[in-house]
C-alpha cells in the first residue's frame, strides 16, 4: 500500500514540471512575440523617419535650384520686350523631378511699402516715411496711431508728433525688447505692438516689407495704389488706379509727365521712385511624395550680381 503511494507520487512529478516547461515556453513564446512587434515597429518608426528626412532633404535640394532660376527669371524679365508680371507674382511652368514636381516665383519687394524706411538714419528722411506710413494706414481705413507706435519702438524715444497730446500715443506700451534704431528683420514683428490686431495685421501684410537698405523707394511698375497714393498727400486711391494703368514704364519721365502725378508731386517725389527694383523674394514650391513645401528666400541685386540675404522654409 505504502508502496503504491510512494510510485504514484513519483509518477506525477513529470506532469506537473512538463505543465510548467510548458507554462515557460508559452510566456517565453510571448515575450519573443512582443520583443519581435516592438522591434518592427521600431523599424518602421525609424524607416518613416529616414524616409521623411530624405525627402526634407530633397525637397531642400531642390529649393536650392531656386537661386537659377530666379537668375534666369530676372534676365527673361528685365528684356526690353519682357513684361513686368515676370517679376512680381507669376508662378514658372512646373519642372518635373523624381517623385514630384518644383515650382517657383519672385515677388517683387520694391513694390511694397518698406517699413525700415522709418529707421532712416536722416532725419528729414525718416520723417517723410513716417508720414507717408500714416497715410498708407488711412488710406486702408487703418489706426494711424500704429505709425506713431512703430515710429516711437525704432526710434527707442517718444514720438511726439503734431496734433498729438503729449510724447507718446500709447502710454504704458512695454514690448520685450527695443530697436533703437535697429532694422526690423520681418514684419511680422509689427505684431508686438498694442495697436496691430491680427485683423490688422492681415490686412496689412501684403503691401509691407522689411528691406535691409532704409531707403523708401518703390518700383512704379509692380506697386499697388495705396503704396503709390501714401507717398502724395493729396492722392486718392482712385486717382492712384488711374496713374498705374497708364503703365507700365521704360523710365521714370513718361511716370511723372502724367497730369495727376505733375500735380502732385512735392520736390525730390522722384527719388523714392524707380522702374525697376533690386530686391525680390524668391518662392520655390517643392511638391514630393504628395507633401508641398514652400522655400523663400530674399534676394538682393547688386552690382557683384545676386545675393541670397536670408533663407527659410515655409516662412516667407
Amino acid at each position: 500500500m505504502t508502496h503504491q503511494c510512494i510510485a504514484g507520487h513519483f509518477n506525477s512529478r513529470p506532469a506537473s514540471q512538463r505543465g510548467a516547461a510548458l507554462l515557460i515556453a508559452l510566456v517565453v513564446a510571448a515575450l519573443a512575440a512582443v520583443i519581435a512587434l516592438n522591434l518592427i515597429e521600431r523599424g518602421q518608426t525609424t524607416l518613416a523617419r529616414t524616409q521623411a528626412l530624405l525627402n526634407n532633404e530633397r525637397a531642400y535640394q531642390y529649393a536650392l535650384g531656386m537661386d537659377l532660376l530666379a537668375r534666369d527669371l530676372i534676365q527673361e524679365a528685365l528684356a526690353d520686350d519682357s513684361s513686368p508680371e515676370l517679376l512680381n507674382g507669376a508662378w514658372t511652368p512646373p519642372f518635373q523631378v523624381p517623385g514630384g514636381r518644383v515650382q517657383g516665383r519672385l515677388l517683387d519687394q520694391q513694390a511694397l511699402f518698406n517699413l525700415n524706411s522709418l529707421a532712416h538714419p536722416d532725419t528729414a528722411i525718416r520723417n517723410q516715411a513716417q508720414d507717408a506710413f500714416e497715410r498708407l494706414l488711412e488710406l486702408l481705413g487703418l489706426d494711424s496711431a500704429i505709425a506713431l507706435e512703430l515710429g516711437d519702438w525704432i526710434d527707442g524715444a517718444s514720438v511726439a508728433r503734431p496734433g498729438s497730446a503729449g510724447n507718446s500715443v500709447y502710454a504704458g506700451f512695454r514690448p520685450p525688447y527695443r530697436l533703437a534704431g535697429v532694422a526690423l528683420a520681418h514684419p511680422s514683428e509689427l505684431r508686438w505692438l498694442r495697436s496691430m490686431t491680427p485683423a490688422t495685421y492681415a490686412r496689412l501684410s501684403s503691401l509691407i516689407t522689411t528691406l535691409p537698405d532704409p531707403e523708401l523707394r518703390i518700383n512704379i511698375n509692380t506697386t499697388s495704389p495705396a503704396v503709390l497714393a501714401s507717398l502724395l498727400p493729396e492722392m486718392t486711391l482712385e486717382q492712384a488706379e488711374q496713374v498705374l494703368s497708364n503703365g507700365p514704364w521704360r523710365d521714370l519721365r513718361g511716370f511723372l509727365s502724367q497730369p495727376q502725378i505733375e500735380a502732385l508731386a512735392l520736390p525730390g517725389f522722384e527719388r523714392q521712385l524707380s522702374v525697376r527694383s533690386a530686391n525680390y523674394l524668391a518662392q520655390a514650391r517643392v511638391r514630393l511624395d504628395g507633401i508641398e513645401r514652400d522655400y523663400f528666400g530674399l534676394i538682393q541685386l547688386g552690382r557683384t550680381g545676386y545675393d541670397f540675404r536670408w533663407f527659410s522654409q515655409g516662412v516667407p
